[in-house]
């Protein structure tokens, strides 16, 4: 009853801040400047050629480059934190993603720039999976669903607020201010970690082989597919610097694969998908990070090209777009533990499908408050069906097996979503390429109509006041101009018809999950002990 208590100012009036606050925080800026970054580049590439004066032919390489690092980086993070240490680990990389920052911040050329963001790739894809396990044990089990609030709005929304700040560098015609807020984030980073990280964690001790073989391959075929993927818009399929090297990329992909379910420790766990829950939510979210991709690239090509917006109206896009991330990451955070990943898989699925139905159609005249609601819903489709298949393949089975099916999951999605970028670039250029040599075609077998149209437009120039001369050029500059338009439509109204059809996998999939069970809750229910009855007191006495 004597006891001493400690009630000095320091320990009494300090008010602490909760744990999985913290490591939320120190899990969307480590891990967001990536994802950030990538949309970021995505919309302002034309200012950035402009700057450093760089060719065209070369714009993709920072991205891909990029992109192929943080797929490496991926399944390293975990071995690398055994080894390290999860403060040892998640600093050193955030150091090293500081530098790749300064460096891009800084860089006079696009070859410079290359490397800062293969820097930012790979340190980025480390810091994934050693601090994204360690956020989702933070949260007490009472509020574990508030998990997905963090992961979507503050992982899957840096996607939308990088691509909002990107179409505010084209209006402000600068981009190098997007490499401060990335050193921004990393200073933070590096200062809260290192207070509020662990010395020493349990994972510390553990002292696991690593397969080096694996190491070695997966190395290997990164570098080796870097080759054709930044090949491929240039020269095309054909090209000796192209199927080549996806020849070999393709055999070191099954031989990596069949030394991995040999190997005791394997670099990626192949094995552990061997069930209908896992493959499921893999397949929904990799199809969902696919169809990010080539929806985001669809219309903001059709937005920059056919639509012709003001730089501002690009941001104000995006902005619905995140507001559909935000509406996504509270709904999921009240329903999960109630539907389940394969019902709300479903439900984003079905918006994908919707957005994508109307796209196929898309016309200039289609209008701003249309596409705001329409954007609104993508995001939220895509990030509801893509969080809802990685947490429920992580979730699906053993849960101390959990971790390996995680670094599954985010492995291959991250490597084909490598791959699709650039595959993509190469579609679009292709599509856009057939369907402008389709319309000169027409146009040529239908001269009267040709002359026709060019008659028309003279005479409108004319009548604004042009000299004839003038006007008769500007008439066939506007025919040209319509031409290319009308033929990159042509291309993205292609592209979404794949998307639609990208959709209707991830909704089979989703069904697939749902099938198979709900599956295990965020928040657990505690369990009851069962306490033996008291005996009665009549019996007890009787015994006496």
């Amino acid at each position: 009853m004597s006891q001493k208590i400690n009630t000095s100012i320091s320990e009494t009036d300090r008010v602490a801040v909760p744990q999985f606050l913290v490591i939320s925080f120190l899990t969307i800026f480590a891990i967001g400047p990536q994802y950030f970054s990538n949309l970021a580049y995505t919309m302002n590439q034309g200012i950035v050629q402009n700057g450093l004066n760089a060719s065209s032919n070369y714009l993709l390489y920072p991205s891909i480059l990029s992109n192929i690092a943080f797929a490496l980086g991926v399944p390293f993070g975990p071995i690398l934190t055994r080894k390290w240490g999860l403060k040892r680990n998640y600093l050193t990389f955030v150091l090293i993603f500081l530098i790749g920052s300064i460096i891009n911040a800084t860089t006079p050329d696009l070859q410079v720039l290359a490397i800062g963001r293969i820097i930012q790739g790979l340190s980025a894809g480390m810091l994934f999976l050693t601090i994204l396990p360690v956020s989702l044990r933070s949260f007490p089990n009472k509020i574990r669903n508030v998990f997905l609030l963090m992961v979507i709005s503050g992982l899957f929304g840096s996607s939308a607020v990088g691509a909002f700040f990107g179409s505010v560098s084209l209006s402000l015609d600068a981009w190098r201010w997007l490499y401060l807020l990335n050193i921004i984030t990393s200073v933070l980073s590096l200062a809260v970690g290192s207070v509020a990280l662990p010395k020493h964690d349990d994972h510390h001790q553990e002292h696991t082989p690593v397969d080096k073989t694996g190491v070695f391959i997966l190395t290997l075929l990164m570098i080796v597919l870097s080759i054709p993927l930044c090949n491929l818009v240039e020269k095309g399929f054909t090209s000796l610097y192209v199927w080549p090297f996806f020849l070999m990329a393709f055999i070191l992909v099954v031989v990596f694969i069949l030394f991995d379910l040999k190997a005791s420790t394997p670099i990626v766990p192949f094995s552990s998908l061997k069930a209908a829950k896992p493959i499921s939510g893999t397949v929904m979210a990799v199809a969902s990070h696919i169809s990010l991709i080539f929806a985001l690239a669809g219309i903001n090509g059709f937005l920059r090209n056919n639509k012709d917006l003001p730089y501002e109206y690009l941001a104000h896009f995006y902005f619905w777009f995140f507001i559909g991330v935000l509406v996504t990451a509270v709904l999921k955070t009240l329903l999960f533990d109630i539907l389940g990943a394969g019902i709300l898989g479903m439900i984003g699925s079905l918006g994908v499908i919707y957005v994508s139905c109307n796209w196929i159609f898309i016309t200039p005249a289609v209008t701003l408050d249309t596409l705001y609601f329409q954007v609104a819903v993508l995001g939220a489709g895509i990030s509801m069906t893509l969080v809802s298949g990685a947490l429920g393949t992580a979730l699906a089975g053993d849960i101390h097996k959990a971790s390996m099916r995680s670094v599954t999951l985010h492995s291959i999605r991250n490597f084909i979503g490598a791959l699709m970028s650039p595959l993509l670039a190469w579609f679009i250029t292709t599509e856009n390429a057939l369907h402008y040599g389709n319309i000169r075609s027409y146009l040529g077998q239908n001269d009267s109509e040709t002359n026709a149209e060019l008659v028309n437009l003279t005479k409108h120039f004319m009548e604004n006041g042009l000299p004839a001369t003038m006007a008769k050029n500007m008439a066939s500059y506007e025919l040209i101009a319509n031409t290319k338009r009308a033929a990159i439509l042509g291309a993205y109204h292609n592209l979404f018809a794949i998307l639609l059809g990208i959709g209707v996998i991830m909704f089979l999939a989703s069904i697939g999950k749902a099938v198979t069970g709900k599956g295990r809750t965020l928040v657990q229910k505690p369990k009851r002990m069962m306490l033996p009855a008291p005996k009665e007191q009549g019996s007890q006495e009787t015994a006496n």
